[in-house]
Order: C-alpha cells, then sequence, then structure tokens
C-alpha cells in the first residue's frame, strides 16, 4: 500500500490512523491506495501490536438526567462527533449506572485495547477517577471548572470553564432588577461544577447584601419540580428562581404556573444553560449561552493532541453571556 501511494510505512500508517505528521494529499492518496487493494483495518492485530485502536471511549453516568433527552449531551455529543469526523477515529460511548461500574468499564477497555484514550466529563470535586486512568495507561481530557481563577497545576489534560464567571453575570442581571432573594436549583452536591457554582452564589451574595440558598438535586426534572415547589411555598419565597439546566428550568416554570404564579410579574425564573428549548418557553427563559457543541470540539481535539504527541497548553474556555428573554423581570411590589 505504501509503495503504491508513493510514501513511507510511517506516513501510510500516519494517514492511516489519523494522526498528526502527514499532509491532506498524502492522507487522501494513503487512503486511495488503501481502497484500491481493498484494505481494511485489522482491530485485533491491532491490539496486538501495541499500536492504537483508532477509538476514544466516553462513558456517561446513567442518571435521571441522562434518561431524558438532555440538550446539554446532546451538543456536547455533536461536537466530539464533528471534531472525529476530520480524523479516522471512532467514538465508543457507554451509559453506566454508577462509578464502580464506569471504573470497571475502563479496566475492560484497557485489558482489550479498545479505546486509545478516555474524555471525562460531570468530574467530582475529589476526583478518582485521573488516578485509575493513569495506573492504566489510558490518556484523558478531561471538561472541569476552575476553583480560583487558573487551571489547576496538575499532569491532567483539560479543557477549563470559569463557572463564577457565569454566575456572577447572571445574578448581577438580577441584582439590576432589584432581586436580593434568589434560589439556585443546582445539581449533584458532589461535583465540582455544582461546588464552584455554590461557592461562587455565595460569595455574591455577601459582596452584594443579598441572599442566595442553593438546594442540590440529581438533575431531574421530578426534583426541580419538587424544590420549586417547595421554596415558592415559604412565607418569604425567593423572587427568582435560578435552575442549573434547561430541563429543569422547563419544570420551574410549570409549577409557577401550577401555582397560579404569573413569571416575571410574581417570580422570575433562569436557566445556568441556554438551549433552543429556553427560546420557545412560555415565557422565553432567560439563560446563559454556552457554546456547548464547541466545548465538545475542544474537549476531543485535546485528547487527539495529546494521543498524537502535539505541545498543548492548558484551555481555557470563553466566558458565558447572559440571554435576558421575558422569565425575567423586576422584583414584584409588596402590597
Amino acid at each position: 500500500m505504501a509503495r503504491l501511494a508513493g510514501v513511507s510505512k510511517g506516513a501510510a500508517s500516519h494517514a492511516l490512523n489519523g494522526r498528526a505528521g502527514v499532509s491532506e494529499e498524502t492522507r487522501a492518496r494513503v487512503k486511495a491506495a488503501a481502497l484500491e487493494l481493498g484494505w481494511t483495518p485489522n482491530s485485533t492485530a491491532r491490539a496486538l501490536s501495541g499500536s492504537r485502536s483508532g477509538a476514544i471511549g466516553w462513558a456517561i453516568l446513567r442518571t435521571p438526567k441522562s434518561s431524558t433527552i438532555d440538550p446539554y449531551f446532546t451538543d456536547l455529543f455533536a461536537g466530539i462527533e464533528l471534531e472525529l469526523a476530520t480524523t479516522d477515529v471512532a467514538l465508543v460511548v457507554k451509559l453506566v449506572a454508577d462509578r464502580d461500574e464506569e471504573e470497571a468499564l475502563y479496566r475492560r477497555w484497557a485489558a482489550e485495547r479498545r479505546v486509545d484514550g478516555v474524555l471525562l466529563t460531570d468530574v467530582a470535586a475529589d476526583e478518582r477517577r485521573y488516578a485509575l486512568l493513569g495506573s492504566l495507561g489510558l490518556p484523558v481530557s478531561s471538561f472541569r471548572s476552575l476553583v480560583a481563577g487558573q487551571p489547576t497545576a496538575d499532569e491532567v489534560p483539560s479543557i477549563w470553564m470559569a463557572e463564577s464567571v457565569g454566575v456572577d453575570r447572571l445574578l448581577d442581571e438580577a441584582h439590576a432588577l432589584g432581586h436580593r432573594r434568589i434560589a439556585w436549583i443546582s445539581g449533584v452536591s458532589t461535583q465540582l461544577s455544582v461546588v464552584v457554582r455554590e461557592r461562587a452564589a455565595s460569595a455574591w451574595a455577601a459582596a452584594h447584601d443579598a441572599v442566595v440558598v442553593t438546594r442540590f438535586t440529581d438533575y431531574s426534572t421530578a426534583e426541580g419540580t419538587a424544590v420549586a415547589a417547595e421554596l415558592l411555598a415559604e412565607s418569604d419565597p425567593p423572587t427568582l428562581l435560578v435552575f442549573d439546566n434547561d430541563l429543569m428550568a422547563f419544570a420551574g416554570l410549570s409549577t409557577c404556573h401550577s401555582l397560579g404564579l404569573r413569571v416575571p410579574d410574581d417570580v422570575s425564573v433562569a436557566s445556568f444553560i441556554d438551549s433552543d428549548l429556553c427560546s420557545i418557553a412560555v415565557p422565553p427563559l432567560t439563560a446563559l449561552r454556552h457554546e456547548i457543541v464547541d466545548y465538545g470540539r475542544a474537549l476531543t481535539r485535546r485528547l487527539l493532541d495529546v494521543l498524537d504527541g502535539n505541545p498543548v497548553d492548558e484551555t481555557v474556555l470563553p466566558g458565558v453571556e447572559v440571554v435576558v428573554r421575558q422569565s425575567i423581570g423586576p422584583v414584584p411590589e409588596t402590597p
């Protein structure tokens, strides 16, 4: 094949495995030669020879959140696949019931040489998967939150999100409208992103003479509904409900309607994650716009660069912007 394409064996290998170091012209010539010869990759031979498998893995924790069509995960998946579309690398996705099952999956992937590396999302505050993947020799690209404004000085390649910036911008918008009693219906309390958002909200409240109460959920619409109902039943309810994702925000809107509350005349509602769903809600939801497809691409490119041995810097994602829609308004006047 290399002879037919007029290239070295090393260049042919790089071209067929989607690696850097060869031009697009060479890659096309090698693929054309492979097609002419009827060549197809042998995954078993690859594993035995110690070469790359041509796949990366992504394990998604199966929760009430992931059992529905979550726009966040579908957009992230789209970004991953768009980045892989420029290569011959495949994506292996598995749903797992818990962290123990996930760790067993990584051990199996490593033993079978099923994947060359792993994408990590939903990073925990006390993340233990890094050590396991390191011991298994599986490279990783991680999507995690900035804790103190700068990437953590460790050896885990990551794409970083400045969660606190988004929190401040959303709460600043609320503050300008007079909101001082705010409830944040957040996610799983052990997740790093949730911890960072809670700390940021508390710091913002202290600096603005306001109260921001955080309530944790499993991200499901059922818990979003239940927590919203409890908060709105309080004797001095919050004037703004902020939900960690768009699906819970939808549930919150429905709860307000069922209680006979007008949004935003009686209470305001916002989402930390924007999506097309937010724009068609009644009323349309104020939300933070995240370029989630781009995040998926960046996360994937980070891992591909690691696998190819390319020098990479820690990537801090650009800040998010508040998309103001009709679900947020001035604080209602006290009768």
